[in-house]
């Protein structure tokens, strides 16, 4: 039997190295924790907590339809210390959703407890710490308002 942590890691060394989405996309599935949509896009390299630390029996990470993720975005769904014992303090998981038609550009990272609005884009390199609303340009350390997307039909 092999255990839970290194099956976790195995598939997540998968999802960061595949050479196609639809592996990516496959390998993230099998995390337990992570959900995304078929028509989701996932791009190489990216990075997913919790990998080593326990893993709560829910969903952390959401990419709804056509959610695009660019290479090298992280993720940060747990802040705990990987092997340190702090007494009273077991770490904090808050998920992560990535809306439909939203697009996460290369190097970012969301924070947990974020929720990338419908049709949103998050410019490259920003560190997101708060909701993005539907339909804004977030960019920068930490992630501010850039402009709406206007609304067509």
């Amino acid at each position: 039997m092999i255990p839970e942590k290194f099956r976790r890691h195995l598939w997540y060394r998968l999802a960061r190295t595949a050479p196609t989405n639809s592996s990516r996309r496959y390998a993230l599935r099998r995390m337990s924790f992570v959900e995304a949509e078929p028509s989701s896009y996932v791009g190489p390299s990216v990075t997913i907590t919790p990998l080593g630390g326990p893993t709560p029996n829910r969903t952390l990470l959401t990419l709804k339809e056509r959610a695009t993720v660019s290479p090298d975005v992280t993720f940060l769904t747990s802040m705990h210390p990987e092997e340190a014992e702090i007494p009273g303090y077991d770490g904090e998981y808050a998920p992560i959703i990535v809306s439909e038609d939203a697009w996460i550009g290369a190097d970012a990272t969301i924070l947990g407890g974020v929720t990338i609005g419908e049709q949103s884009i998050v410019g490259a390199g920003a560190t997101v710490t708060e909701d993005v609303p539907p339909q804004t340009i977030v960019g920068g350390v930490p992630a501010e308002k850039l402009k709406d997307i206007p609304h067509t039909e």
